[in-house]
């Protein structure tokens, strides 16, 4: 009877395909110019490459990194969804054609298709991906090459660099072709196929609005209720138990502290959300699935619980926490969050204690956010922090939460380099308002935006003063040139003069200043020995609010 309705829905397909089957399909894959630029940093394309790093070493017969939707368009495959997967695993086989020449033919057999690239960016990026990235011989280059300006080519160059530092730790190239080769192979993706953008658009939504998170939750509890031998009571008794858990949180939120669940009992990282058996295995070695639902589950909930609702009750030094803790979610990725759940749920009742662990933690999250920390270490350095959460011997020592000397300068060269990153750089600033005496704590959702007082673009006013356009463009983007307003005021700010930029600033109706804007009051001329002395100050006031000693 099904067949007499059809097998599939009209203008729809979809399949399981490898990688190397993606990147030959026909017709050629195209991103429309209506799709974003390309905007993965260093952190998503490090935590790609170890991912599969992860997956091959463990030789996982395959590993999915997700759907992409694709739109058939005037003889090409429009790329609706998966521009940065798939630009950045191009640049993973263009690398190991470049270095290894005699295995090249394969791997650009996957980046071109005689003179023609399998993947083409949108009309502002193709000509450069192509003669960087796809055209054999240049990724080295690119990755040394100066930033232009342009964010996503600063971006792609940002991405090569990433990529030949993980990369090189394979020392032999044998081992780095059968990586690559196992990358090819095994990244899985779920293609969907539609012929026109109405349906790729539904497709789109709805897999973000309806993905299920959850689904793999409901196994799991399904799996530790009715397969643990618990008794008809003691299984009624948990189902309850886990409801009024999950009831404490929004649906993707409760994901999120099953995914870190592992973590937090073992120290393990549960490699995929759906990894049954590394989670079962976890919940085992920590005690057993009663101990699990009746005591570990319900305790760290409660503890995830009071990070999301910012009221973290840690006695006397509640504030300063709950302080750190804001400014730690501004983070997009939330590594601290397992050792912040195991420290509340085993010494919330110790203040001065707390205080000590959310400076160390506030720091070393805020290093790993800005690079500092090299990142073949950091899930080892958060994996301590959560096993040794009652051993301050190990925590506050060299390998543990605190920075060693070389990784303090690394983090205070970072500070003083020019901060070009929107987000990164707006981030920085919002912490550094918070480290100010009276400051306020700012979110990333908040009407504040950077101003750079001495304007990016200049004009002739500031060139006047400043008459080297490198070490303008230089100067404008470190932290000492930077202050924090509205949006109107930015746009009101401009290119002005530096007297009526401050009128803006300070004199604009109901435009609240900030501890950060108001720090330039005194200042009554804005030049390079301003710039940098105001620099230092906000530099030494970030390090004593981490606890981070600054070498000399």
């Amino acid at each position: 009877m099904a067949a007499a309705f059809g097998n599939t829905p009209l203008g729809l397909s979809s399949q399981i395909l490898n990688l190397g089957a993606v990147l030959t399909r026909k017709p050629d894959l195209k991103v429309p110019r209506y799709q974003r630029p390309y905007t993965w940093t260093d952190s998503e394309v490090r935590e790609l490459i170890q991912d599969l790093w992860d997956a091959h070493e463990r030789k996982a017969p395959f590993y999915f990194i997700g759907q992409i939707v694709l739109v058939k368009n005037h003889g090409k495959l429009e790329i609706s969804d998966g521009q940065q997967r798939l630009a950045t695993l191009t640049m993973l086989f263009a690398y190991a054609r470049d270095r290894m020449p005699g295995r090249a033919k394969p791997y650009q057999t996957l980046i071109m298709d005689g003179d023609r690239p399998r993947l083409i960016l949108r009309d502002e990026d193709a000509n450069y991906f192509l003669g960087k990235v796809q055209e054999p011989g240049h990724m080295a280059a690119l990755s040394r090459e100066q930033d232009t300006g342009i964010e996503s080519r600063d971006l792609f160059k940002l991405a090569a660099r990433t990529i030949e530092a993980e990369l090189a730790k394979i020392e032999s190239d044998r081992d780095l072709d059968n990586f690559m080769s196992y990358v090819a192979r095994c990244c899985t993706l779920n293609v969907v196929d539609a012929d026109e953008r109405g349906c790729a658009q539904t497709v789109f939504h709805t897999l973000n609005k309806r993905g299920s998170p959850l689904s793999s939750a409901d196994i799991i509890k399904s799996d530790l209720i009715e397969n643990s031998k618990l008794s008809n009571a003691e299984a009624d008794a948990a189902a309850r138990k886990w409801e009024e858990t999950e009831a404490l949180f929004e649906r993707e939120d409760f994901a999120k502290l099953l995914y870190m669940m592992p973590f937090l009992l073992t120290g393990e990282q549960m490699r995929s959300p759906g990894d049954l058996a590394s989670f079962r295995s976890a919940v085992d070695n920590a005690g057993g699935v009663y101990k699990f639902l009746f005591e570990q589950l319900p305790r760290y909930a409660l503890a995830l619980r009071s990070i999301f609702a910012g009221s973290v009750n840690v006695g006397a030094a509640s504030t300063d926490v709950n302080r750190r803790v804001a400014l730690m979610k501004q983070v997009e990725k939330w590594d601290w969050a397992p050792p912040a759940i195991a420290f509340l749920a085993e010494h919330s009742h110790e203040p001065e204690r707390a205080r000590k662990f959310f400076q160390a933690l506030d720091g070393f999250t805020f290093a790993c956010e800005l690079s500092a920390i090299d990142n073949r270490v950091r899930e080892k350095r958060y994996a301590l922090a959560v096993k040794k959460v009652g051993d301050d011997k190990a925590l506050y020592s060299e390998g543990g939460l605190v920075l060693s000397a070389a990784e303090s300068d690394r983090l205070i060269f970072t500070l003083n380099r020019s901060r070009k990153r929107d987000r990164q750089r707006r981030m920085l600033m919002m912490r550094l308002e918070a480290a100010m005496p009276g400051g306020n704590l700012l979110t990333m959702t908040d009407d504040v935006t950077v101003e750079h007082i001495l304007p990016k673009s200049g004009s002739s006013w500031w060139n006047e003063r400043i008459p080297d356009p490198a070490l303008r463009a230089e100067l404008a983007h470190l932290l000492g040139n930077l202050v924090l307003i509205t949006y109107e005021q930015n746009k009101d700010a401009d290119n002005k003069p530096y007297d009526k930029k401050k009128k803006i600033y300070f004199e604009t109706p109901n435009a609240p200043i900030h501890k950060l804007t108001e720090d330039i009051r005194p200042i009554q001329e804005w030049t390079l020995q301003a710039i940098e002395e105001r620099h230092e100050r906000l530099v030494r006031i970030l390090c004593d609010d981490w606890g981070i000693t600054r070498a000399g």
